[in-house]
């Protein structure tokens, strides 16, 4: 059993590349959990506004993650990614996140965390936007969310995530992120299925690629683990966006490693 909480923990950290780094889960006092990840992502259709068009996209991201238990009940998130699309490459947008586990019941079957999370993504360099095919918008939001998750004592868990974010720069624009996951994790291996809504309310219209004037999508994905010790594992996933606005309709694999500290 604790060889399977120590692949939950793990896992978690591969699958939040692809929905932000808040979990439902806090490596314990003491604790770190790292992790690396490459993904490559591929578009040929995007959406300016609601008017989808034909053009084609390929970037590339390297990206480190950190989870430090500052309690039992709380930790600190650090996440940076370095990404490329075409002769455009540099630092993206950092995050940092604050959690703290509100609530915790179990049960015979199973244990229910609600977990809250305060945060900012800020730019980690002065790449610039004004160009065909920018790494981001530079933009510093204002990030707040809310985790419920199930845990079974058959290795299955469920997961509902939702909050709110608002960019405060270069302008203002308010969004709503929606996350559920379903999984199961046991001793040998972890295995998730997710889906994502994000729906900016006040969004504009994108006149270029990736102009930044807020984005609606709702995108799929897994994520298949494997621990290669009880601390060190390996992972690969995959994420689809099917629709949206100011959105290209891109595929992306992703891989990496993960290790716990402490």
């Amino acid at each position: 059993m604790k060889k399977g909480l120590t692949v939950l923990f793990c896992c978690f950290a591969a699958s939040l590349f692809a929905q932000g780094p808040v979990s439902g889960f806090l490596p314990g006092a003491g604790k770190t959990d790292l992790a690396i990840t490459y993904s490559y992502e591929y578009f040929n259709q995007y959406y300016f506004g609601s008017q989808k068009q034909e053009i084609a996209q390929t970037q590339h991201n390297a990206s480190f993650f950190l989870e430090h238990g500052l309690s039992a009940r709380s930790s600190l998130v650090l996440a940076a990614p370095y990404i490329w699309i075409g002769e455009n490459r540099g630092l993206q947008d950092g995050s940092l996140f604050l959690k703290y586990s509100a609530y915790q019941n179990e049960g015979v079957n199973g244990k229910l965390y609600l977990i809250g999370a305060l945060g900012a993504t800020f730019p980690l360099s002065q790449y610039p936007t004004e160009v065909s095919n920018p790494i981001g918008a530079r933009a510093t939001q204002l990030q707040g969310r809310v985790v419920a998750q199930y845990n079974s004592v058959f290795g299955v868990f469920a997961h509902l995530q939702s909050g709110l974010d608002v960019r405060v720069s270069p302008d203002n624009l308010y969004a709503l992120p929606v996350v559920f996951r379903l999984g199961f994790s046991g001793s040998w291996f972890y295995l998730d299925g997710w889906m994502e809504y994000y729906h900016t309310f006040n969004a504009g219209q994108d006149l270029t690629v990736s102009a930044g004037n807020g984005s609606t999508w709702l995108r799929g994905g897994g994520t298949l683990y494997y621990p290669v010790t009880n601390n060190f594992g390996a992972f690969v996933g995959f994420a689809q966006i099917f629709n949206g606005r100011n959105i290209g309709l891109s595929s992306r694999w992703n891989l990496g490693l993960v290790w716990k500290v402490g």
